[in-house]
């Protein structure tokens, strides 16, 4: 291994065809892969690191014989891309709101106003106040 931690080529070389061998045998063996990789003593999380790299260069090829080359042998679909629409952003007039008043008198009699807002509010108030 050399000094930043990376495989040469030779023990990459290595590392693919035990890796091979050892998903071959697995292949063969009816075991789930964590059950084959206790029994034959390696780990289970490695084998699916090292299966991504022997698709990745071609060296994969499935049980039914068929080679699984480049990109084709991505293991993870990717996201369909973000896309964004254009607007366009106008200038809207505010829409008054309206209010409903409602009142209820001692004597039990009872109203319901729909007034323009709070500025009519002083105005049937006045009204109300005049009338008594």
């Amino acid at each position: 291994m050399k000094e930043d931690g990376m495989l040469t080529l030779e023990q990459r070389a290595t590392m693919s065809a035990t890796w091979l061998g050892r998903w071959r045998g697995w292949q063969g063996s009816g075991l789930s892969v964590a059950e084959y990789a206790r029994r034959e003593g390696f780990d289970a999380d490695a084998a699916y690191r090292w299966r991504r790299v022997l698709r990745r260069t071609g060296q994969w090829i499935e049980a039914d014989g068929t080679p699984v080359v480049g990109k084709a042998a991505r293991v993870k679909k990717r996201k369909a891309a973000v896309r964004f629409a254009r607007v366009a952003v106008k200038d809207t007039p505010v829409a008054t709101a309206s209010m409903c008043l409602r009142l209820v008198l001692k004597n039990g009699r009872r109203a319901e106003l729909e007034i323009g807002g709070v500025a009519h509010l002083g105005e049937v108030l006045g009204v109300l106040e005049r009338a008594a």
